[in-house]
Order: structure tokens, then C-alpha cells, then sequence
């Protein structure tokens, strides 16, 4: 029942001129169905008034009278009740000037106005308890049920409806185009990156989570108690997500807010992605630009794009930059404690960019290893071996360490290969052959001249040493092997020998200046008694 006061404190709120800019409210429920929201007043809060008229409303869902909402204009606020006269009918609610200044968009407190709006609550009032009343019923259960399956089902035979008109139709389309592997690199080329493919499958899965999302509402809204649960967690994410506000600076942001923030941000680093990566393919490849400059453009592009973006985002979102004065201070503090490797791989990361001691695609030896440089990121670099792996490298490294680039400016790279040759060969003819095997191998360039030198007379061998140049330093493994069974083949025709280290050992002629111990001659004679006095 809607005591006296409540109706007097709707008269005041008629009467009122005040505006409220921040007016509470709470929702209006019949079995997990929400009608309408009701405003705070002065005696009362939004709370308050909304559990006492869902009590009123489910005493009348659980009662057997019949179903007859009016409004009564009488007073000075319209009085929602049902029955057939005010004095004797059950009354709900009534509509304060409060309710109408709180709704979206606010509506002008009239007398008309309340009775209008009293009137359209008093109509969903009536067809949300008929609409409770029937989903008590066993028949409406067991309908529910059959069509929530139904619903299910069609939904599944839809998400593999569209896998099928992927597979069979779109995807043949959409063929996945590889990149040319690099010089010298006898693996598969890497997949390219393709906008249409990725929207397509982008779409897919958009249209399967909105037919399962879709699904799952119409079922739980089919019964009450999943529909109560749903809306108890609805209001349990909102007052997470929405009604908690954090400050970053002079501005408040909810959570749901921080992580759209979040999601804008994340679709910047996308976007930037795709545009350097679009930029690579589309322009950069035509240019005649090595692949160290394509590379340090891409990176600059990519760089920028992220700055100004970062800047415009937080901008529009309503952060003033200034605010961050004390964020960017702890950061730098974390950058020259905790952090420092990493601040120190970005700003060598940043050098390499621009000094460009070693770019994508040189091939060079660091630690022992040798590699081809694949991609020179911010924080680290990706080299791959001659046996295809992948090695992470911090750029640090590259500054501080000796790096050995076969590729810096000029790829054209001089070979050694050792041999030696039994003492009593001839050496210009060892000189000769030598020479004609490096003339002979196809990787090997003519000019710079091949030359042999001989570097020295070792124990068992005269020491040649074959120099070749070649212009895929990454090959050189398999050229020096070329060379060395060439070599070992040549000199087999005309009989030089590759010596191998000898000892020889001379023992004077006579007897032996041996001295024994007493001790070891008396066991020696008595050994020699032993094998005489044998039969």
C-alpha cells in the first residue's frame, strides 16, 4: 500500500521547480522481467521504493484475483492500482514528478504529463503480471523448453552451415599466398598477410558469436528464474564496470571505459601493423630499395603512426597529457632501475634503425653463430641459422659485442681453404691445380683473381692456402665443402699425396743399459730356479 506521505511527498515533488541534474533510480521487476525504472525522493530511496513495489507486484502475480490495472487521477499524483474502485483495489505505485525528470531524456513536469505516463506504466504493469501469471503454468514450461531446444539446435546447424560456406566456397577465394624466401634460405617462404582474408574470417566469427549470443538470450529469457539470474548478474557487471570510476589525472574513468580505451588502442597498433605491412608489399618491394632500407622505413612509418595515434586517442578520450607528468616520471624511474636492459635493447634497437650496422637480410656471425637477419624489431632482433632456426637476439648485443657482417656494403667475401701436401710434390703444379679448382667451381667469381700463397713447412707437409672470392657469403659452408672434394679429386689424377702425421722411432743396436734393484734380481733368480727345476 502507498502510505499518505509518499502521496504528499508527490504533491511536493509536483510542486517543485527544483531541477534535478542527478536523480537515483531503480528498476521495476515482475519474475525477472524489468518494466520500468522509479527515481529516489525526498523520504524515501530509489531502492526503498522500488522493493516495496515489486512486493506489491508479486503478491499480485501469486494471487488469484483478476487482472485489472487503472490509474487514479484523483489526487495530486496519479495512484497505479489494481481492482475495480481505488478504495478497494490493491494499490501499487504511484508516479511522482521525480520519475519523469529522471527518465531519458527528461520530461517536462505537467499534470497531463504524469497522468500520460501513469497510464503507459499501468498498461506494462498489467502485461508483465499477465505475462508472469503465464509462465507459471506447465504448459508454458514445457513450450519453453521445446523451443529453447529448437532454438539451440538451429543455431548449431547455422555455425555449421557457415563453416561449411567457408571451407567450400569462400576460402578457395581467398588462397594463402607465401613470400619468396630470402637468398640463400632453403626453407618454405612465410605466409603474407591478407586483409581480405582476415576480414572474411574476421566476419565469421562476428556472425557465429552473435547467433550463439543471440540464442543464449532468447533461452534465458524464456523462463524466469534464468532471466533473474541474468539480470542480478547484469547489474553485478555494471556496478563493476560501469558504476566504479578510477582516476587517472584530473579525469574518471570507469572500467569499461579504461578497457574501450584499451580496445581503441590495441586496433591503433593493429592498424598500424597493416598499413606498414600494406606499404612493404605494395610499395616499398617496387622501389629498388634494399631490404635494410625497406625495413628502417617501415619501422619510422610504424613508429609514427603509433605516436601520433597514441596522442590523438587520448586526446578525444578526455586525458590531458599533462596529467601524466607523474606516471611518465615513475616510468622513467622503473626504465633506469628495474627496467634498464629493456630501455637499453629499445635505444640500441633505435641505432641499428638509423645507423644501420647490420639490416634485414645480411648474413652475419655473432657468438660463434652465423645467420641471416630476418627482422630487426625494438627490443630484439631475429636471426636465422644456416640449419633454420631462429635465434633471439637482444640489439644490445649488436653494439657491445664484435659482429662480424659478411654483408655490410659490399657482399663479396674472400674464402680460405688449407691443404698440405706430402714434402717431395712439385709446388707449381700444386700451385696449378689449386688454382684450376677454384676457376673450375661455379659460385667462385672470376675477378678478384683466385691465389694460392704457400704459407709454410710443417712436420710432415709443405702448407698451401687456396683464396677464393664468392658473393653469397651465406653459402660459404657449402663452397668450401665443394672446394675440399674437388681438391681431394685433383690430386688423386696426378698423384699428391696429403700427407698424414708420422713418427719415426730409432733404437741403438746392443745391449740395453738396464740397472736393476737387487730386490728385482733376487725375484728374477728365483723365478729362473723355478722354470729350471720343472721336469
Amino acid at each position: 500500500m502507498i502510505s499518505p506521505d509518499s502521496l504528499a511527498q508527490g504533491a511536493k515533488d509536483q510542486e517543485s521547480t527544483v531541477q534535478v541534474d542527478d536523480i537515483s533510480t531503480a528498476w521495476i521487476v515482475v519474475e525477472g522481467q524489468r518494466l520500468f525504472q522509479v527515481a529516489e525522493t525526498q523520504e524515501l530511496t530509489e531502492n526503498q521504493r522500488a522493493q516495496g513495489i515489486n512486493w506489491e507486484l508479486m503478491e499480485l502475480v501469486k494471487s488469484s484475483d483478476p487482472l485489472s490495472v487503472k490509474v487514479d487521477d484523483s489526487g495530486y499524483t496519479p495512484i497505479i492500482y489494481n481492482g475495480f474502485s481505488p478504495l478497494s483495489g490493491r494499490q501499487l505505485l504511484s508516479v511522482t514528478a521525480s520519475d519523469l525528470r529522471a527518465m531519458e531524456p527528461p520530461v517536462n513536469v505537467k499534470e497531463e504529463t504524469l497522468d500520460r505516463q501513469a497510464r503507459v506504466w499501468a498498461a506494462e504493469i498489467e502485461a508483465g503480471v499477465a505475462q508472469a501469471r503465464l509462465e507459471r503454468s506447465g504448459d508454458y514450461l514445457v513450450q519453453a523448453t521445446v523451443t529453447s531446444l529448437a532454438v539451440l539446435l538451429a543455431a548449431m546447424a547455422f555455425h555449421y552451415l557457415l563453416g561449411y560456406l567457408w571451407r567450400r566456397y569462400l576460402s578457395p577465394l581467398l588462397p594463402v599466398t607465401t613470400a619468396q624466401p630470402q637468398p640463400g634460405s632453403t626453407g618454405v617462404g612465410r605466409p603474407q598477410f591478407s586483409m581480405a582474408r582476415f576480414g572474411a574470417q574476421l566476419l565469421l566469427l562476428l556472425l557465429r558469436l552473435v547467433t550463439w549470443l543471440s540464442a543464449l538470450l532468447f533461452v534465458v529469457n524464456q523462463f524466469r528464474v534464468t532471466r533473474a539470474w541474468a539480470n542480478r548478474l547484469q547489474d553485478r557487471l555494471v556496478a563493476i564496470f560501469v558504476g566504479q570510476s578510477l582516476p587517472l589525472g584530473e579525469t574518471q574513468l570507469s572500467i569499461a571505459e579504461i578497457l574501450f580505451l584499451l580496445g581503441w588502442l590495441g586496433g591503433l597498433i593493429l592498424l598500424a601493423k597493416i598499413a606498414t605491412n600494406v606499404l612493404r608489399s605494395r610499395l616499398l618491394q617496387t622501389s629498388g630499395l634494399s631490404l635494410g632500407m625497406q625495413a628502417a622505413i617501415s619501422i619510422l612509418i610504424r613508429y609514427a603512426i603509433l605516436f601520433v595515434g597514441i596522442i590523438a586517442i587520448l586526446q578525444l578520450w578526455g586525458i590531458d597529457l599533462s596529467s601524466l607528468t607523474l606516471l611518465a616520471s615513475a616510468l622513467g624511474v622503473g626504465l633506469g632501475l628495474g627496467l634498464q636492459n629493456i630501455a637499453k635493447d629499445i635505444s640500441s634497437g633505435l641505432v641499428l634503425v638509423f645507423e644501420r650496422p647490420i639490416q634485414v637480410g645480411d648474413f652475419i656471425e655473432l657468438g660463434g653463430r652465423m645467420g641471416r637477419v630476418d627482422r630487426i624489431g625494438p627490443r630484439s632482433t631475429d636471426i636465422r641459422t644456416l640449419d633454420q632456426v631462429s635465434i633471439i637476439v637482444p640489439n644490445s648485443r649488436f653494439l657491445e659485442q664484435d659482429v662480424i657482417n659478411w654483408s655490410h656494403r659490399n657482399p663479396l667475401s674472400r674464402i680460405h681453404i688449407p691443404v698440405g701436401v706430402a714434402y717431395g710434390s712439385d709446388p707449381q703444379t700444386v700451385k696449378a691445380v689449386l688454382l684450376q679448382v677454384g676457376r673450375e667451381h661455379p659460385d667462385v667469381v672470376a675477378a678478384p683473381a683466385s691465389q694460392v700463397f704457400l704459407m709454410g713447412f710443417g712436420d710432415n707437409s709443405m702448407d698451401f692456402e687456396l683464396l677464393v672470392w664468392i658473393r653469397r657469403p651465406q653459402d660459404h659452408p657449402q663452397i668450401r665443402s665443394d672446394l675440399n672434394f674437388a681438391i681431394a679429386a685433383a690430386f688423386r689424377k696426378v698423384s699428391i699425396e696429403i700427407p698424414f702425421p708420422q713418427r719415426d722411432v730409432h733404437l741403438p743396436q746392443g745391449a740395453l743399459p738396464v740397472t736393476l734393484s737387487d730386490d728385482s734380481l733376487s725375484k728374477l733368480a728365483k723365478h729362473h730356479h723355478s722354470e729350471n727345476s720343472k721336469p
